[in-house]
C-alpha cells in the first residue's frame, strides 16, 4: 500500500492583479509538499473570502451554493485519493488533479491495470494457475511500484509511457537494484509483456514496445545428483526424526521427478493401477496441468509403504507427512553438510537428479521421460538431457571391447 507523508486539498482565491473586485477560486491540492490547482470557474469578492476556512462568507443563496460546489470539488480529491491509497498506487498532487478533471483513465494507469490482472490470477488459482505463479505476479508488481517510486519520484503512469527506455530502465533497476540474475529479471520483464499484451487485446493500447526490446536468456546449469551422491543421501544414518523423514520425501522425489507443489497435492486417491498391473502416481501438475502417470519404482514404493499410516499424513489427507517447502531445503542443506555434498541440495535439485541420474543415465528415452515430468513441451525436457561422464564411460567401455575382440581375432 501506497503511503504518503501529507495530503491536503483547500479551497483558495487569486488575488487579481487588477482592480477587480472579484477574484478567482482554486482548488489546492498538495501531496508530500508538491502542489497542483484546479480552477473551479467560481468567483467571490475579496472581502467575503473566509481564508481560513476555504469558504465564502455569508448565508445568502448564492453563497451556500458557491460553497456546496466547493466542497463537493473537495470531496472528489479525496475520494479518488481513498481509492488511489485502496489500489497501491504512489499517489501525486498532479494525478490526483488529473483524475479529478476526468484526464486519467484509472483502468489505463499500469499498476492498477497490472494489479487487477494479478487478482484476476488469484481467484483462478488450483483452476488456471498455480498458487506459485500468483505470487510471482505479485513479487513483479512490487518490483514495477519501487521502480516507479525510485525513476519516476511517485509519479504514476500509464500504459501509454511504458516504451522502450521504459523497459530498459526497468530491466537495469532489477539487475542491479533489485539483485536479480539475467534470467530472474527476464521472468519480470516477461509479466509485464504479459499485462502489456493484455492491454492490446483489448483495445488500451495500441504498440507493444516490447517488439524492440530484446532480452536473451542465459543458460543455466542444472544441478543434479550423481548416483554416489544419492546412495549417501540414501544410507547415512540419521538420529533426528525430522531429517529422516525429510530424507524419504527427497528420496521419493528422486524416484519420481515430483515437483513440491504437486508432491504436497497427492494422496491415496493419487495411487492407481496401471495398464502392467502395477501401481502407478496418476495426476494433473499444478503448473501446466498436463495428465502425468509415474511408474512407481520400488525405492518410492518402500516411502509410500512407510508412511501409510503416519497421523501427519492421514490428518492432511497428503501422500506423505509434507511441511512447507522452506523447511524441507534448509533441513536438506543439513543432511547434504553431513554427506559432504558440495551443491545446493534442494526439492528441486531432486527433480533434476530423477530427470537425469535416474531416467536419461539407464537410456529411458526422453520422450518418456518428458511424459513423466509432465512438460508440455519435449524443449523443456531437453534442458535436462546431459551427457554424464559415467554413461559416457560405460558408452565407451563397450566400443573398446569390441574393439579389443576384433584385433584379437
Amino acid at each position: 500500500m501506497a503511503v504518503n507523508r501529507t495530503f491536503s486539498v483547500l479551497s483558495i482565491v487569486r488575488k487579481s492583479r487588477s482592480k477587480r473586485q472579484l477574484v478567482p477560486i482554486y482548488l489546492r491540492i498538495t501531496v508530500d509538499g508538491r502542489r497542483s490547482e484546479i480552477s473551479t470557474k467560481e468567483y467571490v469578492d475579496m472581502s467575503k473570502w473566509n481564508s481560513t476556512k476555504g469558504r465564502v462568507k455569508g448565508n445568502s443563496e448564492n453563497t451556500r451554493q458557491i460553497n456546496t460546489r466547493l466542497e463537493t470539488w473537495e470531496t472528489k480529491v479525496r475520494e479518488h485519493y481513498t481509492q488511489f491509497i485502496r489500489d497501491g498506487i504512489t499517489i501525486s498532487a498532479q494525478l490526483l488533479k488529473n483524475a479529478v478533471l476526468g484526464r486519467l483513465d484509472a483502468n489505463n494507469l499500469l499498476l492498477p491495470y497490472f494489479d487487477h490482472h494479478e487478482k484476476e490470477i488469484k481467484t483462478k488459482i488450483g483452476i488456471d494457475y498455480a498458487k506459485g505463479t500468483h505470487q510471482n505476479y505479485v513479487a513483479t508488481y512490487k518490483h514495477i511500484k519501487k521502480y516507479l517510486e525510485q525513476k519516476f519520484k511517485g509519479q504514476s503512469i500509464s500504459l501509454k509511457d511504458v516504451n522502450y527506455d521504459f523497459i530498459a530502465g526497468f530491466e537495469t533497476y532489477l539487475r542491479m537494484e533489485a539483485g536479480n540474475s539475467n534470467n530472474g529479471a527476464l521472468k519480470h520483464l516477461q509479466r509485464l509483456n504479459k499485462v502489456i499484451g493484455l492491454a492490446i487485446k483489448r483495445g488500451d493500447l495500441a504498440i507493444n514496445p516490447f517488439v524492440a526490446f530484446k532480452m536473451k536468456k542465459e543458460k543455466v546449469n542444472r544441478e543434479f545428483l550423481s548416483i554416489d551422491e544419492l546412495q549417501a543421501i540414501e544410507e547415512i544414518e540419521l538420529k533426528n526424526a525430522t531429517l529422516r523423514k525429510v530424507r524419504d520425501i527427497f528420496i521419493f522425489i528422486c524416484y519420481t521427478g515430483l515437483s513440491y507443489s504437486d508432491l504436497k497435492e497427492l494422496s491415496e486417491l493419487s495411487i492407481t493401477k496401471g495398464i502392467d498391473g502395477d501401481l502407478w502416481i496418476n495426476f494433473a501438475r499444478k503448473k501446466t496441468g498436463m495428465e502425468t502417470r509415474i511408474p512407481i519404482l520400488p525405492p518410492a514404493m518402500e516411502i509410500i509403504d512407510r508412511y501409510k499410516e503416519h497421523p501427519e499424513a492421514i490428518n492432511k489427507g497428503t501422500l506423505l507427512p509434507m511441511m512447507s517447502n522452506q523447511k524441507l531445503n534448509q533441513y536438506l542443506g543439513e543432511i547434504a553438510t553431513k554427506c559432504e555434498i558440495h551443491k545446493p541440495v534442494t526439492c528441486h535439485i531432486g527433480r533434476h537428479t530423477f530427470a537425469t541420474t535416474i531416467t536419461l543415465n539407464n537410456d529411458i528415452p526422453i520422450e518418456t521421460v518428458s511424459k513423466m515430468l509432465g512438460h508440455a513441451s519435449l524443449k523443456t525436457t531437453q534442458i535436462y538431457a546431459k551427457v554424464l561422464e559415467r554413461k559416457i564411460s560405460n558408452d565407451m567401455s563397450k566400443l573398446k571391447q569390441m574393439y579389443k575382440e576384433n584385433q584379437s581375432r
